[in-house]
């Protein structure tokens, strides 16, 4: 072959050989850019589970200061320790905020809504990591602050579980901003028996455990699980029918002995000059004594209100729809029923029984906008994220804040007419109703007791505080015999969370 031929076979060879380069590097840009993703999460990808104890995660902080979670190396000094996740010793009052960062990986609560910031790798905290690892600076997990308050989070798990419930809740929520000061829930668990990273494979025994526990302590009663709300869902109803042009909390409303269904009738837990009451009574002291078949009426009667009524109010105040509180972390829509041909369920729904369902965060929302004039705010857990780095010294220290809580409204269900009617009608509750007990605890709210079947029963207490000047809006539920009362079983517990939130 001549030497002319030979050079251009191998300019060819050559050719072929770029180009292969070419496409190797386009397919490997692809896999660590385009996919990168998709396999760092695939089920066949080990390297996470083997990684993840090599990150200090981040700390999830409460607004009064006191670590919730935190990471500790297991070698100090070390630059291969491992990092053991660490909860408080009555970590399981903080559930609901924290979650639970599993040594299987498994997570929930802000430890997986805000998994990427506490681990390390969201883009806001590694987009200058290169930089900081030129200066000998490490990157971090980030920090989360919280809007919760640990002393009044504690007296709220404590009382809730005081109370030895099959299930219970306590919500509590800044009225003028959104930002969620309580979320106790019951039963719970100490996510350190999850966390332990020596042994994953006790972690997963455990967690399947929990799984099929009684009252399925994994699932957080704050704001993931549905209760019918009883007659606390009043207010709901009361809104509604003051909504309508011409109507206030001292119209005259029907308010009979009793109001026949297709199995039986609906009646009054006690009948006196406000509740079966022939001609009817001002709506505030139905409310107050918390007539039955009142909200019955109102509910399925077109001429007085109608089921497309309390439907529509249900709606504005946030039913049919998730609550969003922060990224993947989300509460379940509350219903209230609607078909018209079902006449008996609505009945029954109009005052918080049968097909009403709610979450406790709903009816605190509820009650907070009632508390701010009118005004929803759309609720959150997380005040700020702060970056972090490990220092000259080894010791972390913040960076800046990554993100910042945005406090938006999230609906704007009542008038300020309105809403300062029914804050006179639960101070009413309290003054002369079913909530008298109550008195000089400096709270305001509507009781509720659900029937939920022949042995077991609910007891809720949803309103405001402080009485004259709201601040907070609050909801407790309580779920156990049928001898539980919204009055003297959830009502007293609310007052006590709302002391120990005054101690701030």
């Amino acid at each position: 072959m001549s030497s002319s031929n030979m050079n251009k076979e191998l300019k060819r060879v050559g050719l072929v050989g770029l180009a292969l380069i070419g496409v190797l590097a386009v397919h490997v840009n692809w896999i660590q850019a385009g996919q990168a993703d998709d396999l760092r999460v695939h089920a066949l990808n080990n390297r996470p589970l083997q990684g993840v104890s090599l990150r200090a995660r981040g700390d999830i902080i409460s607004a009064d200061g006191v670590k919730m979670a935190w990471s500790d190396a297991l070698s100090p000094g070390n630059s291969k320790t491992k990092y053991q996740r660490r909860y408080l010793k009555n970590g399981e009052a903080f559930l609901p905020v924290t979650g639970f960062y599993a040594g299987t990986m498994q997570k929930a609560g802000l430890e997986l809504a805000f998994n990427s910031l506490l681990d390390g790798t969201d883009p806001r905290q590694t987009t200058d990591s290169w930089v900081r690892l030129l200066t000998g600076e490490k990157p971090l997990g980030g920090n989360l602050y919280t809007t919760i308050d640990s002393k009044a989070q504690v007296k709220a798990y404590q009382a809730l579980s005081a109370q030895s419930p099959l299930r219970a809740a306590a919500v509590v929520i800044d009225a003028e901003t959104g930002a969620i000061k309580v979320a106790a829930s019951y039963p719970a668990f100490n996510p350190t028996s999850v966390a332990d990273i020596k042994n994953p494979g006790d972690d997963q025994k455990k967690l399947d455990e929990l799984k099929d526990a009684k009252g399925q302590p994994m699932v957080d009663k704050a704001y993931s699980e549905l209760f019918p709300p009883g007659s606390s869902f009043k207010t709901v109803v009361a809104a509604a029918f003051m909504s309508k042009d011409g109507n206030s909390k001292d119209s005259i409303v029907p308010a009979p002995v009793n109001v026949p269904t297709g199995g039986g009738q609906i009646g009054n837990s006690h009948n006196d000059n406000i509740c079966g009451v022939p001609n009817g009574s001002p709506l505030i002291g139905t409310f107050a004594q918390s007539c039955n078949t009142t909200y019955a009426l109102l509910g399925i009667d077109d001429s007085i209100l109608g089921n497309e009524g309390v439907r529509a109010q249900s709606e504005k105040f946030g039913f049919y729809k998730k609550i969003p509180i922060e990224q993947d972390l989300n509460a379940p829509a509350s219903v209230y029923p609607h078909d018209a041909s079902h006449r008996d369920e609505i009945l029954r729904g109009s005052f918080g029984q049968g097909e009403t369902k709610t979450t406790t965060l709903q009816m605190a929302m509820v009650a907070a906008s009632i508390a701010n004039g009118g005004e929803m705010m759309k609720p959150y857990l997380v005040e700020k994220a702060v970056g972090r780095v490990e220092g000259d010294d080894g010791k972390p220290k913040e960076t800046g804040t990554i993100h910042k809580a945005d406090q938006d409204v999230f609906a704007k269900p009542l008038s300020s007419d309105v809403a300062s009617q029914l804050q006179d009608m639960m101070r009413e509750v309290v003054s002369t109703g079913t909530a008298k007990n109550l008195q000089g605890r400096n709270i305001a709210g509507k009781t509720g007791t659900t029937e939920l079947t022949a042995t077991r029963g609910g007891a809720w207490f949803v309103g405001f505080a402080p009485m004259d000047k709201p601040k907070y809006g609050f909801a407790v539920f309580v779920e156990g015999s049928t001898s539980l009362f919204g009055a003297s079983t959830s009502g007293p517990i609310a007052a006590d969370i709302i002391d120990a939130l005054g101690k701030e």
